[in-house]
């Protein structure tokens, strides 16, 4: 995700546009390249994060635009995975250096005519002393398929490694180990387009996006993503077309931080969207964040999202609650959630959907929440719809907005981690209605 300081926007009176680069342009591509090349290196020679970060600098040069090849860098390194590369802990191996340095006292820099002893010899006299790291227990790595992950034997403690390792734990000295992508120069572009938007949603108010009658397989798609991300929403149609108000993290009072990067992880599942759509956005701007401005994209903008075709992905949550009510075999069939006209402008894409005797009845999941927000949510939800509300995603602060008020109980259903099937059951038989 793009940081406040390399965000790349223009204003003009009350509208605010991102500052997009052409992703066909010969220059930006070679120096996208240039970029992916660096990564590919730093991942093949084993370079450090602050290596990498150095060798990126290093290519700026004299560059006006340096902001754009940092953006590059950073939505690059996003993708790497670093990891502190060193087989014993790096605090206790300071602690040693350290405490046999200090008894020591003073030592040389080099070896000299006075033959003081330096600060390698030391590091070699404990390298010899440590033992040699152990293997890790085959079985860990062991992925069902090929048998245990083959390793070279760890070698001996050296003077280099162990200087290596003492500092192995800070951020600086993680090691490049993998690296999903972007792989091609205009992919990399494209990603760093979309993340200007991403950066900008996450000092969003509100957004509201409106979908051209949508193909119903990519409303579901996009509802999952929805849900996935666990944000509060609202929906209805209009002249057939599709309408969600979804709220922005500078509406939240409390984990406004980590439901904005929800939002701007759920965008790039905007832009799978087959047909024509337009998003709106109320943006705060400005250093204090206090100047509301407005964010406007459509399906024209040229932006091509990264995330794969999950098609019928499924999240942990419905999962668990599909294997537990199944289990208590009750005679209501269940099937996952479709989208549902319930007349007066009024669509839903619940969860689930249960089916007995004739009488039909929707569990929908609700991430995170207000007080406010549930009470317009129920207020807007039929009757026949049960609301599974996680406990763990309240964004209220006060200790009242903690506990569920009692007059919510026949339509609620709270859960922490797994939703209770008996309690959903228990309520199945009070809102079911007779199917249309």
């Amino acid at each position: 995700m793009l940081t406040g300081d390399l965000l790349l926007a223009r204003t003009k009176a009350k509208d605010i546009y991102a500052a997009t680069l052409d992703v066909d342009h010969a220059g930006r591509l070679e120096r996208a390249g240039e970029l992916i090349a660096l990564v590919e290196q730093a991942l093949a020679e084993g370079w450090t994060r602050g290596e990498l970060v150095a060798r990126a600098r290093d290519l700026e040069g004299t560059d006006t635009d340096h902001k754009i090849t940092r953006g590059l860098t950073k939505v690059l390194m996003d993708r790497c995975t670093f990891e502190a590369l060193c087989p014993s802990d790096p605090a206790a191996l300071r602690m040693e250096v350290f405490l046999r340095a200090a008894a020591e006292g003073p030592l040389a820099r080099q070896a000299g005519p006075l033959g003081r002893r330096t600060g390698r010899d030391l590091l070699t006299e404990i390298a010899a002393e440590l033992p040699i790291p152990e293997l890790p227990d085959p079985g860990e790595d062991d992925d069902g398929e090929d048998g245990p992950v083959e390793r070279p034997a760890p070698a001996p403690w050296t003077a280099d490694s162990l200087a290596r390792a003492l500092y192995a734990d800070l951020k600086d000295e993680q090691v490049v180990t993998a690296h999903a992508g972007p792989t091609t120069p205009k992919a990399l572009l494209q990603r760093y387009n979309v993340a200007l938007y991403q950066a900008l949603l996450l000092r969003g108010v509100e957004l509201t996006l409106r979908l051209s009658r949508p193909d119903p397989k990519r409303v579901r798609q996009l509802f999952r993503w929805l849900k996935f991300q666990q944000l509060m929403y609202r929906v209805e149609l209009l002249d057939g077309d599709l309408v969600l108000q979804i709220d922005g993290p500078q509406s939240l009072l409390s984990q406004s931080t980590r439901y904005g990067l929800k939002l701007a992880s759920f965008f790039p599942a905007v832009l799978l969207q087959d047909g024509p759509w337009w998003l709106e956005a109320t943006v705060m701007w400005g250093k204090a964040r206090k100047v509301a401005k407005r964010l406007r994209v459509d399906h024209e903008a040229g932006l091509v999202s990264h995330l794969r075709d999950t098609g019928t992905w499924r999240s942990r949550t419905e999962r668990w609650f599909e294997e537990r009510f199944l289990a208590l075999d009750s005679g209501w069939t269940l099937r996952p959630g479709e989208l549902v006209d319930l007349g007066q402008q009024r669509p839903l894409v619940p969860d689930f959907s249960f089916e007995k005797d004739g009488r039909i009845a929707h569990l929908d999941i609700v991430g995170y929440w207000r007080q406010g927000y549930l009470d317009k949510r129920i207020a807007a939800t039929p009757p026949q719809v049960i609301l599974a509300v996680s406990k763990r995603l309240m964004g209220d602060k006060s200790a009242a907005a903690r506990k569920l008020p009692p007059r919510l109980a026949g339509r609620v259903v709270p859960f922490a981690e797994i939703i209770p099937a008996k309690d959903v059951l228990a309520l199945l038989d009070q809102v079911a209605l007779p199917a249309p």
